[in-house]
């Protein structure tokens, strides 16, 4: 993005832990270690708990790194770093336009960047006939309660599934009520035959 000859570059990364939010801002900022500025955010989810942290890098305070994170925030992601590098045009910004050419280069980036639906936990398998999948997917959210990691639509439904731990056992307890075996790490973890 150029903004009165100043070019703004946004890189983007899925990660699990701060650790990889701050490798992946180390990596970007030795890449263009000759810019001006490297201004970044990251959000992070682990065991529960909510890390975050933003810089501005060397630019006027507050002025690169909370819009950076504002941006994010606004489009509800987590497990994600940022960083916005800036090449100085010669042409100042003032702190306003330097607020909103980092929230919107940020934006542009998470917005043009490849999605992923992310949930940790448990990975289970199911073959079902058509009937009972769509019971299943009527009754439960994707995206919420559960993500799919592989499916096949042959003669019957084959699916590979994952939720969080705290949903794994509503998920399974409807499988077992329909008598279905649910695979886990290669185990039958429910058979139930009559």
């Amino acid at each position: 993005m150029n903004i009165k000859r100043s070019v703004f570059i946004g890189n983007a990364a899925h990660c699990e832990t701060e650790e990889e939010a701050k490798r992946f801002i180390r990596d970007v900022a030795a890449k263009y270690r000759d810019a001006s500025h490297n201004c970044w955010a990251y959000k992070v989810i682990g065991n529960g708990v909510e890390k975050f942290n933003f810089s501005d890098a060397g630019e006027p305070h507050g002025s690169a790194g909370r819009p950076i994170f504002s941006a994010i925030e606004e489009l509800n992601m987590t497990n994600v770093a940022i960083v916005i590098t800036r090449y100085f045009g010669g042409t100042k910004l003032g702190v306003r336009g330097l607020i909103d050419a980092y929230r919107s280069t940020a934006r542009s980036t998470l917005e043009q960047g490849e999605k992923g639906r992310y949930c940790p936990g448990k990975v289970f398998s199911v073959q079902v006939n058509y009937s009972i999948w769509n019971m299943f997917v009527g009754k439960f959210v994707e995206g919420k309660d559960f993500n799919i990691q592989d499916i096949d639509f042959g003669a019957s439904v084959k699916a590979k599934i994952s939720c969080r731990v705290e949903n794994l056992d509503v998920l399974i307890s409807f499988f077992k009520e329909r008598q279905i075996e649910v695979e886990m790490n290669g185990n039958i973890v429910f058979v139930e035959k009559v």
